[in-house]
């Protein structure tokens, strides 16, 4: 390889940000799972840098660094191929490798499937070996090479997931920026222009931002949830232990998902279209608690009979009110069943629309906090991600009324939101 394209793949190395860092249980639980796989005690995941290989996870042995010459993936992870020796002791390139003969390791049975990125720029490779002969089927095989492609797919999600936490921190101080702006306006005709310019230019973020979400996040996420599905059919019934470990990973990316659809939700509803037509308020409650069947379980939900026809959009109310019936429905209380109300009232010239419940309802101190990005009363519940309500707040917004929340007589959580009775 030249000197060029080794840089080249070390940026795309370093840019993972994997090395000297915890693997996490996902990682681990791969190489977990490529051992029993092989039918073998020990399993790696190796990353080669300029002067190592860092074994960033390991079964079965304790791992540590060592120097990339002394490295028995390092010979020919670059091919892109992948290395089976039943005996390495037999092949020239290994006889006299120092995990061969004793020096680190007595390693006979040797696999090696490269990490090779879409690019292809080789990182490293998952490492299965034993101290005595092994053989493997084609079946076994495969099932490694998909293996490989699965701790890709979770490298890619992690680095996809640091990008997008910077891309919301950024969008975040973008809103705060707005904000004092806008209280700004009436200063001077130059501001007033220069604010209109940075709510562009926000705008344009938000959808770059949203397009990374849906598709360099989720794609590969759709990928690693695949490959997982088939592992678990190939060992269901088989082993226990591996199934716990395959069900934590899939738990993992069905976290990640919900929380990928939750922030492209919060970016549509501040940079969608507003299509603002006449709408019959029940109807839209019945869409969203239609959605929600689901989620009722056992939970009374009284809606007002005479709900008014709104001037507004559609599908982002609809979104809205499935976002608090949802939450209602999330953060009931243990000791009483679970009761709504939706109502709505003329207040002069707009609109006035509750949605009560009787849960475990919002401290008097968070009730404006909770409509922050990733505000949560209760973090350490982990019902949610802290993004439903600021997405609410958004939609409010954009058709000119302002939402809040308050206690329920008898306690809970009442939030209340406001809509112009003519379109603005």
């Amino acid at each position: 390889m030249t000197a060029a394209h080794e840089q080249r793949r070390l940026a795309a190395l370093h840019e993972y940000e994997l090395l000297d860092t915890p693997a996490g249980d996902e990682l681990e639980a791969v190489v977990r799972v490529a051992a029993l796989v092989a039918g073998v005690p020990f399993g790696t995941l190796n990353l080669i840098d300029e002067n190592r290989q860092c074994q960033l996870t390991t079964t079965g042995f304790e791992g540590a660094d060592s120097a990339r010459t002394d490295s028995m993936c390092a010979v020919r992870f670059e091919t892109g191929q992948v290395t089976y020796l039943p005996d390495a002791s037999l092949d020239l390139a290994y006889t006299f490798n120092p995990w061969v003969t004793g020096l680190l390791g007595h390693v006979r049975f040797y696999f090696s499937a490269p990490l090779v990125t879409p690019q292809g720029y080789a990182l490293g490779s998952l490492c299965v070996f034993d101290e005595k002969r092994h053989e493997l089927s084609d079946e076994q095989i495969d099932r490694l090479r998909d293996l490989a492609q699965v701790l890709l797919g979770l490298f890619e999600c992690r680095r996809q997931s640091r990008v997008n936490a910077e891309l919301a921190t950024e969008v975040r101080e973008q809103h705060d920026e707005l904000e004092r702006a806008h209280a700004d306006l009436g200063r001077a005709h130059a501001e007033r222009a220069a604010t209109i310019a940075e709510l562009r230019r926000s705008n344009h973020e938000l959808e770059q931002f949203a397009g990374v979400v849906s598709h360099d996040l989720a794609a590969p996420l759709t990928v690693v949830n695949g490959y997982l599905e088939l592992l678990e059919e190939n060992i269901r019934g088989s082993d226990e232990q591996s199934e716990r470990w395959i069900g934590s990973a899939v738990r993992a990316v069905g976290r990640m998902h919900r929380l990928i659809t939750s922030l492209l939700s919060y970016a549509r509803a501040g940079h969608a279209p507003l299509r603002a037509e006449p709408a019959r308020l029940g109807d839209l409650v019945d869409q969203a608690l239609n959605d929600l069947r689901g989620h009722l379980d056992g939970a009374t939900v009284v809606v007002q009979p005479d709900l008014p026809v709104i001037e507004a959009d559609p599908t982002l109310i609809r979104q809205l009110l499935q976002n608090l019936l949802g939450n209602a429905l999330k953060y009931r209380r243990t000791d009483r069943p679970c009761h709504v109300e939706v109502g709505a009232s003329r207040d002069g010239g707009q609109w006035r629309v509750t949605v009560a419940d009787n849960g475990v309802g919002i401290p008097k101190a968070q009730r404006e906090r909770v409509f922050e990005m990733f505000a949560q009363v209760d973090p350490s519940a982990g019902k949610g991600y802290g993004v439903g309500l600021s997405t609410c707040e958004r939609i409010v917004d954009r058709h000119g009324g302002r939402i809040l929340a308050v206690e329920t007589p008898g306690g809970g959580a009442t939030v209340v939101f406001t809509l112009p009775i003519t379109a603005s």
